[in-house]
C-alpha cells in the first residue's frame, strides 16, 4: 500500500471523527430529516456516534463488475443512487462488463492506476492471489473494523480465514454458498420419454450412454453444451488457487489421482487428465459436444436445443434455471462437495490501490451485504416494475415481464454480497436458506484449506504457463482436438514454460505451511 496515501486518509478520518464528537457534544438531536448509515457501525459501537449523509462529503464511486449488462440497468442504477445518496451521500457507476470484456480489460485497469473504487475479483478471474501479489488492492483490515462491522459479523469466519494472504484481508468474499459440488442439469421431458436411468449416474464417464441414446433419437438436439465442468468434477485441491494452473494435491478418500496424499503433482501430465481428453475427443468426434471450443451454450438452453450440461450447482438452482427457460430440468450430483481455498476465494469485491475513496467504498459494502432494499435492487431491479413479492422470501416477475429475457433480473444473484437477504424466484422452497446452510456444512474441506500460494517467486513462469494454457487447454478439455498429437506439445510447452520451477515452489511453501499448522496445533 501506498504509505503517504495511507497516512493521509487516516489523519483525514480522525478529523473526521473529531468533528463528529465535537458536534455530538454539542448538538444532543439531529435532525429527522438525516438519514443514519447504520445504527450498528463500529463508530456508533466504538464512539457512541452515528455517521449520517449530513457528515459526509458528497462522492461518486466507480465499480467494475462481472456481469452480462442488462437492458434496464440504467433505469435500476437512478434507484440505486437515490437510495445511496440518502444513506452516504454517495452515488455510484457501475461499469458491468461481460466476461469476455472483464477479461481484457481489468487487468489494464488495474495495473495502469486510473480511479476505480470497486473491482470483481475471485479464483478464477482477475485472480485474486495475483492481484495481490502485485499489489493491485488495498488492505482492508483497518476499513472493515470501522465500517464494516454489519459484514463481518454476518459473513462466516471460514470465508474471512480463506481471504487472508499474511494475516491480512484484501477483499470482501461473497456470503454464498461454501464450496463446489458439480452436477449435470437435464431436459426432464427427455429423461421421461427415453426412461433414462440418471439416478445412475455417479462421475462424468456415467453419462455417456445417456448421450448416445440421446443423439441417436433426437438428432437436432446438442447432447451436452460443454465438458469442462465435467473435467472440474473430478476432485483436487489446487494449491496455486487457479482451477487452470498446474499443482495440485489429492482430495477426498478415494482419490480421482494415484498420487502421494503430500505431493504435488502436474495435474496435466496424469494418466487420468490423458483419459479425459481422449474421451471428450472421441465424444466430440461422435457429435456429442460442438466443434468451437468458445461455444456460448446460452441462446441454445433458451431455445431448447440442448439435452444437458454441467454445472457447479448451488441449493435448489434447478427450480430458477427451470424458470428462467420456461420448460423443466432434472439434475444429479457428481460426487462429493469440496471447499477449497479457491472455492472460498469464488466471489469477492476488493477495493483498487487507485481508489480515492475507500472509506465510502467500504460503507457501500456494508450496505451492500447488510441492507435486504439495495441488496435486492441490485439482484432483482425494482419491486412492481421488475418483480413482484410472492411472499417475505419469494417473488416472481412483474405483469407484462417475459421471464426468458427480463428486461433487469440477475436471478443467479450470488454475485451481489449475500445470497441470505436475497428474494429467491417463487419456485424455491421455503428452507432454501436452510439448505445453503446444510449444503455449506455438508462438503469436505480440502486438505491445503487455508493456504495462500504467493506467486511472486514464479511470476515469470506463471505468465508463460498462462500463456500456454490460454492456446491449449480449451481445445483439449472440449475435445475439438486430436489429444494424441496436441497432448504431448501442450505437455513440452508445459515444460519450457517452467512448470517444474512451479511445481517446486507450490511443494516447498505447502511443506513450509504444513509445519506452520502442525506448530500451532500442537502448542498449549
Amino acid at each position: 500500500m501506498n504509505d503517504s496515501r495511507y497516512r493521509y486518509h487516516r489523519m483525514v478520518l480522525i478529523l473526521v471523527v473529531s468533528v463528529l464528537l465535537f458536534i455530538g457534544a454539542g448538538c444532543q438531536q439531529r435532525s429527522k430529516q438525516e438519514v443514519t448509515l447504520y445504527s450498528a457501525t463500529s463508530q456508533s459501537v466504538q464512539t457512541g456516534q452515528e455517521i449520517t449523509q449530513s457528515d459526509l462529503p458528497p462522492a461518486e464511486l466507480v465499480f467494475y463488475n462481472y456481469a452480462n449488462p442488462m437492458p434496464d440497468q440504467a433505469k435500476v442504477m437512478d434507484e440505486v443512487n437515490k437510495y445511496l445518496k440518502r444513506k452516504i451521500n454517495a452515488t455510484i457507476r457501475i461499469i458491468t462488463l461481460n466476461p469476455t470484456d472483464f477479461e481484457a480489460k481489468i487487468p489494464a485497469i488495474l495495473a495502469s492506476g486510473q480511479p476505480a473504487d470497486l473491482v470483481f475479483t475471485s479464483s478464477w478471474t482477475n485472480n485474486y492471489l495475483a492481484n495481490v501479489s502485485r499489489g493491485a488492492f488495498l488492505p482492508l483490515d483497518h476499513l472493515l473494523k470501522q465500517y464494516g462491522v454489519g459484514m463481518q459479523k454476518s459473513i462466516p469466519s471460514i470465508l474471512w480465514k480463506g481471504m487472508l494472504v499474511d494475516n491480512q484481508t484484501y477483499a470482501v468474499p461473497l456470503n454464498k454458498e461454501i464450496g463446489h459440488q458439480y452436477g449435470i442439469l437435464m431436459r426432464k421431458d427427455i429423461v421421461d420419454q427415453y426412461h433414462l436411468k440418471i439416478n445412475h449416474i455417479r462421475t462424468w464417464e456415467d453419462l455417456e450412454p445417456l448421450l448416445q441414446i440421446v443423439h441417436q433419437h433426437e438428432p437436432q438436439l446438442r447432447p451436452l453444451d460443454t465438458p469442462e465442468m465435467l473435467y472440474r468434477s473430478i476432485p483436487m485441491n489446487h494449491i496455486a488457487g487457479d482451477w487452470y494452473l498446474p499443482g495440485a494435491i489429492n482430495i477426498g478418500e478415494s482419490p480421482a489421482f494415484k498420487r502421494d496424499d503430500h505431493q504435488v503433482f502436474n495435474q496435466y501430465a496424469t494418466p487420468e487428465f490423458k483419459h479425459f481428453v481422449e474421451t471428450m475427443y472421441r465424444w466430440n468426434q461422435a457429435g456429442y459436444l460442438p466443434k468451437d471450443p468458445m461455444y456460448d451454450a446460452e441462446n441454445d438452453w433458451k431455445t431448447g436445443k440442448i439435452f444437458a450440461g454441467a454445472l457447479s450447482y448451488a441449493p435448489n438452482y434447478v427450480y430458477e434455471r427451470s424458470n428462467q427457460l420456461g420448460y423443466d430440468l432434472d439434475y444429479v450430483n457428481l460426487g462429493q462437495g469440496v471447499i477449497e481455498t479457491s472455492d472460498v476465494q469464488s466471489g469477492a469485491f476488493a477495493i483498487p490501490r487507485s481508489s480515492q475513496q475507500p472509506e465510502r467504498a467500504m460503507m457501500f459494502l456494508e450496505l451492500l451485504y447488510t441492507d435486504p432494499y439495495l441488496a435486492n435492487l441490485l439482484k432483482h431491479g425494482i419491486e412492481g416494475v421488475h418483480y413482484i413479492k410472492v411472499d417475505d422470501k419469494h417473488i416472481e416477475p412483474a405483469p407484462g415481464i417475459d421471464h426468458l429475457n427480463p428486461k433487469y433480473d440477475y436471478g443467479y444473484g450470488w454475485m451481489w454480497g449475500n445470497i441470505f437477504i436475497s428474494y429467491f424466484d417463487k419456485s424455491y422452497p421455503q428452507d432454501t436458506y436452510e439448505q445453503y446452510e446444510a449444503f455449506n456444512s455438508g462438503n469436505i474441506p480440502a486438505p491445503a484449506l487455508g493456504f495462500n500460494m504467493n506467486i511472486a517467486p514464479v511470476s515469470t513462469e506463471v505468465a508463460a504457463i498462462n500463456n500456454v494454457l490460454a492456446e491449449y487447454y480449451r481445445p483439449l478439455i472440449n475435445g475439438t482436438v486430436n489429444p494424441q498429437k496436441v497432448l504431448p506439445m501442450f505437455l513440452q510447452k508445459l515444460q519450457s514454460a517452467g512448470v517444474e520451477r512451479l511445481i517446486a515452489e507450490e511443494q516447498k511453501q505447502l511443506d513450509l505451511w504444513r509445519a506452520a499448522q502442525s506448530s500451532t496445533s500442537s502448542m498449549p
